[in-house]
């Protein structure tokens, strides 16, 4: 005579059947988790570059036999690369040969440019690499930018091939807030701007080629006071001379005389006084004549009206 289970029965048993099959799922995914096999993003959000770096595939030419690479696109162009920061781009190196294909080498065009392939360098038909290029914007001059890299493998048709980013180098906003105490100031590619245009000049050639970078006209975007603002002019010639030699601690204004590690010598700034006195004595001696005139004016307006009155 068959036994008859209950509904209760039959339900404790339906739990234990799906749980035998559940608990080795459970198990497996603890142990992949636990020793690094899960999936990039699959416990959490995937950042930007994860984003970039998401497992690809490429479809296998069956009648290529052998390894062939195959890249996805050959050129980035960054537009805007401001000095003083990296600029970044994941190239895919995809492999549509029948047999695996092994990245040898990549091979910049200059210092100022890394390339370096994420993970193995081995890559299996329909599978991909992923090559980062980094360009290094810090002390580069402002200018369009095109750099290359090669890269080695042992691709059918030849071993190499090449990819090339582009931008424009741009002035950087805190470029000068960050670097002006800095010992290489006056150095690399710095001193084309600061040490240079002033070579073998003296007074107002010397100012125009050194000092007015910073002090020139406020509606040239220039970070310092301008020559001729109540912050220049109340300066004696001995206070110039000792702010043009040491500098302004904590603040963007740097030493200058070659014992401070700056371009300039004794000659040098003593004539950058002269010309920026000379300067203070016209503006004085402007401000004094449009006085005059405006007192003249004022003077025969009083008068006029006087003989109104009258």
């Amino acid at each position: 005579m068959k036994s008859r289970i209950t509904s209760p029965e039959r339900h404790s048993k339906g739990l234990i059947n799906r749980g035998l099959f559940v608990l080795p799922a459970i198990i497996i995914a603890a142990l992949a988790a636990a020793y690094g096999f899960m999936p990039k993003g699959s416990m959490g959000t995937i950042s930007a570059v994860d984003k970039t770096m998401a497992v690809k595939t490429v479809p296998v030419d069956t009648t290529k036999k052998g390894p062939q690479i195959k890249i996805e696109e050959d050129s980035y162009d960054f537009h805007d690369i401001e000095q003083g920061t990296k600029a970044e781009h994941v190239f895919i190196l995809g492999n549509s040969g029948t047999d695996t294909l092994v990245i040898t080498g990549q091979h910049p065009s200059c210092g100022c440019t890394a390339a370096v392939i994420d993970g193995s360098p081995r890559v299996p038909p329909g599978g991909v690499a992923h090559m980062r290029v980094t360009f290094d914007a810090n002390n580069k001059p402002e200018g369009p930018i095109i750099k290359s890299v090669t890269i080695s493998s042992n691709s059918l048709g030849g071993g190499s091939n090449m990819v090339r980013i582009q931008g424009r180098v741009v002035k950087s906003k805190l470029a000068h807030k960050t670097t002006m105490h800095l010992d290489g100031l006056f150095q690399g590619d710095c001193a084309s701007c600061h040490v240079a245009k002033g070579k073998g000049e003296l007074g107002a050639r010397l100012f125009e080629a050194d000092c007015a970078i910073c002090h020139g006209l406020k509606s040239d975007g220039k970070p310092g006071p301008e020559l001729a603002s109540d912050a220049m002019m109340k300066h004696s010639p001995k206070q110039w001379q000792t702010i043009i030699e040491n500098g302004i601690p904590s603040s963007a204004m740097p030493a200058f005389h070659i014992r401070n590690k700056g371009p300039l010598g004794d000659e040098e700034i003593a004539s950058l006084v002269e010309y920026m006195g000379a300067f203070k004595k016209e503006a004085e001696r402007n401000n004094s004549i449009k006085s005059l005139k405006s007192d003249a004016g004022s003077g025969a307006s009083t008068g006029a009206a006087a003989n109104a009155k009258q």
